[in-house]
């Protein structure tokens, strides 16, 4: 079993009336099946109301499945004596910062979380330099968040879960609220987190860009996953994403836009770089 399993999970929301009486019942998660492996980085996309951020808050213990079974390092998310270890293992950040920071120096504000766990003031301190240097905040320590631009926020909300040393990161569309400059801010971070401190990252996004680098992808849509792999399987499918009602990056979209005109490249073209040595290689093997 890996860091986070879903098992045959089914979510529904229930609409009562006034007198308390069901009135309807709308299926956010439809039987959802994955087993995420430690230190992999796995993005989960779809459009609004697809089910994606449902299923996040799954994973953090927020709801609890209505059937089936979510584990957390191998403890069941139902199990309310696992709830507080279920937290610290898998730690969540969402879309708006200023809902996750309530202290008034950033250094405060990541601190927070460690105090609150009882951990000794001198690892803390030591906590908070390792978390804050991780997201490339450091130098930010004494600031006030208010000061802030919206993605130096986010990275200190990054910074505040890091500094409970979960295993398993859950962010909500940490970017939603950002420009483009803050979102590749805490997208750089969060690879950064993956890729150097070997943490297990769980991206929720509708920004496709994003999901370049991930290990695996989901693509939700009425609450099951309709499409799994790689990046590069993922966006080898640029009709069905269209289908899903679902964008694709640029250099993705042009590579096969010259594909249906006869250009031929390789499946899955990613970024603009790899559609221009795509081009000059092609026009090389021409000359």
């Amino acid at each position: 079993m890996g860091i986070v399993k879903a098992s045959d999970v089914v979510y529904e929301y229930i609409r009562r009336d006034e007198e308390g009486n069901v009135e309807g019942i709308t299926t956010a998660i439809d039987r959802v099946n994955f087993d995420i492996a430690p230190g992999e980085f796995v993005a989960i996309v779809g459009h609004n109301g697809s089910g994606k951020s449902t299923l996040a808050k799954h994973i953090n213990a927020i709801l609890n499945p209505t059937e089936g079974t979510v584990w957390v390092d191998g403890m069941d998310t139902g199990d309310e004596g696992s709830l507080w270890d279920i937290r610290q293992t898998a730690g969540m950040v969402f879309q708006n910062p200023d809902n996750q920071i309530i202290g008034q120096v950033v250094e405060e504000d990541v601190g927070f979380g460690p105090e609150n766990l009882g951990i000794p003031t001198k690892e803390i301190w030591e906590r908070v330099e390792e978390s804050l240097r991780a997201v490339g905040m450091y130098e930010y320590r004494k600031h006030s968040p208010n000061r802030l631009s919206g993605g130096q926020k986010q990275r200190v909300s990054i910074a505040g879960v890091l500094a409970m040393h979960p295993r398993c990161i859950v962010l909500d569309e940490p970017t939603a609220m950002l420009d483009p400059s803050g979102r590749r801010e805490v997208i750089r971070a969060v690879r950064g987190l993956n890729q150097v401190e070997g943490m297990t990252v769980i991206l929720i996004t509708h920004y496709m860009e994003e999901i370049i680098h991930a290990d695996r992808v989901f693509v939700m849509d009425q609450g099951k996953i309709a499409m799994e792999g790689t990046p590069r399987e993922i966006f080898s499918q640029v009709e069905r994403l269209k289908e899903l009602r679902l964008d694709v990056p640029q250099a993705t979209l042009l590579a096969h836009e010259l594909k249906k005109r006869g250009v031929v490249l390789p499946d899955g073209i990613l970024t603009g770089q790899e559609l221009a040595d795509a081009l000059v290689g092609k026009k090389r093997g021409q000359g």
